[in-house]
């Protein structure tokens, strides 16, 4: 999103921002639930998904925003999305759940983009 924003505004960062939630909640079942967390972090909760089919669908839901570029100012824009996914056990708060799926998500970030 920083690159957005620095290049062609904050106004392109929020059109960037609605078009990923918009992929987002079109790409989930009406059991699920997609929110945005702060920033350009958004966060989707699949209900009764195990670990290999939230690996599955967090693959399609990246897919789904990256199939779709955004077209702004004229200006074409290809939307990327890294995340990381936790199967949540039941005994977890909300606060241990969101540091365990970022920690996942850096973790990925390390893997596709090494340093």
């Amino acid at each position: 999103m920083k690159r957005i924003n620095d290049s062609l505004g904050h106004g392109a960062g929020d059109v960037a921002l609605h078009r990923v939630a918009d992929r987002l909640r079109t790409s989930i079942r009406d059991s699920d639930i997609v929110g945005r967390l702060g920033g350009n972090e958004f966060g989707v909760i699949l209900f009764s998904a195990d670990s290999d089919a939230a690996q599955i669908k967090a693959t399609t839901l990246a897919e789904a925003v990256q199939s779709d570029p955004l077209v702004y100012d004229n200006a074409e824009i290809k939307l990327t999305v890294t995340f990381g996914t936790y199967t949540f056990l039941g005994k977890e708060d909300a606060v241990q759940v969101l540091a365990a799926a970022d920690e996942a998500m850096y973790a990925r970030k390390q893997t596709i983009m090494p340093a």
